[in-house]
């Protein structure tokens, strides 16, 4: 079925390249490694994670503005017998115009202009989860921007549970050297076709100001709230309200920085090891956050020395990081190395033909 509808959309773009401007080839090539020692803490067990991710896509923009894509994205596991281990359709529409933008359909992460920090998708969750289902509008501007989105990402049938997930988030600069904002999101946690009567509503809002400054080095430092109602409609508790608060540093220059994170408060994830009326506990299909978030000891604080920078116009990206994480309980480690390069080449344009 979906290669049917690769063929068609192909055939309806052919139709069109009489009046299309540009066609376009947008492909990006990720890897990732991610290995993390925190064996013995209240967390979770060591893990690690390399892999590489194709996202080939192809574009058709019409009146400077209008843009439609399809393509596939493409993740192999290192050591994985496996040929490929995931592949997933990519298919949206697009409007931009330099202020305000939308996405409609299966588009990358990416396109969100939300600050959504670890307390919201861990690192993990990102390598695995790059797509959102759904659609955006967003608006940005020189000093600052807005944006309201739905993810749906589980569907309603006997296999998996019906979840969504709605973000707006907004935020601006004002001073020259300071900032404020707020990320939300509300997840509809629901049932299989299987069950019903165990539904879970999962929020949080990350208010946050902060002062970015550059004295040779570049600084920037920020605090905020992480607030979380929580409510597991299948018990009589009702809402709870973990929260707690954050404060976080980095300093940088030629791309080497340092930053520290530091939550005081409860657990974010107190039904983590809920079971419901399957028998399976929420655990990770619930939670999304990086998992320190979940402590039960009142206290993460996460140290990262890293690198950073982007090269070729952009077009290639190189990060590396040592973090060290402390939960109130264990000290642990966090190794992170990404390397991502894009491409974009013009295949058709209108004005000057084939390319």
């Amino acid at each position: 079925m979906g290669k049917k509808i690769i063929v068609i959309l192909l055939a309806l773009l052919a139709l069109n390249m009489a009046s299309a401007q540009v066609l376009y080839l947008d492909t990006e090539l990720s890897t990732h490694f991610d290995n993390t020692e925190h064996t013995g803490s209240d967390v979770g067990e060591s893990r690690t994670i390399f892999a590489v991710r194709a996202t080939p896509t192809l574009g058709y923009r019409f009146d400077n503005h209008h843009s439609i894509v399809i393509g596939t994205e493409l993740l192999k596991d290192f050591g994985s017998v496996n040929y490929m281990d995931r592949a997933k359709f990519v298919a949206y529409y697009q409007f931009e115009n330099g202020k305000y933008g939308a996405n409609a359909g299966i588009f990358q992460r990416n396109k969100l202009v939300g600050e959504y920090s670890r307390a919201f998708y861990s690192d993990a969750y990102h390598i695995y989860n790059d797509m959102v289902q759904g659609v955006a509008l967003r608006r940005t501007g020189k000093r600052g921007f807005a944006e309201i989105a739905v993810d749906w990402d589980g569907l309603y049938s006997p296999e998996s549970r019906e979840k969504f997930r709605v973000l707006v988030a907004g935020g601006g600069e004002f001073a020259d050297i300071l900032y404020a904002g707020a990320s939300f999101s509300m997840q509809h946690y629901a049932n299989r076709s299987t069950f019903y009567g165990n539904v879970v509503d999962n929020l949080l809002l990350n208010p946050y100001f902060g002062l970015k400054f550059t004295a040779f080095l570049d600084f920037n430092f920020r605090l905020g709230a992480l607030i979380s109602p929580q409510r597991d409609r299948r018990t009589d508790e009702g809402w709870i309200l973990p929260a707690g608060g954050e404060f976080y540093f980095k300093v940088s220059r030629w791309g080497v920085y340092i930053d520290n994170n530091l939550y005081l408060g409860s657990s974010l994830t107190p039904y983590y090891t809920t079971q419901g009326v399957d028998g399976v506990a929420y655990a990770n299909d619930l939670y999304t956050c990086d998992p320190f978030y979940g402590t039960t000891h009142k206290i993460y604080n996460r140290t990262g020395i890293g690198y950073s920078r982007a090269f070729a116009g952009d077009r290639v990206k190189v990060k590396a990081e040592f973090a060290l994480q402390y939960n109130g309980q264990k000290l642990s480690c966090q190794q992170l190395v990404g390397i991502c390069a894009t491409i974009c080449p013009t295949l058709y344009d209108k004005k000057n033909h084939k390319k």
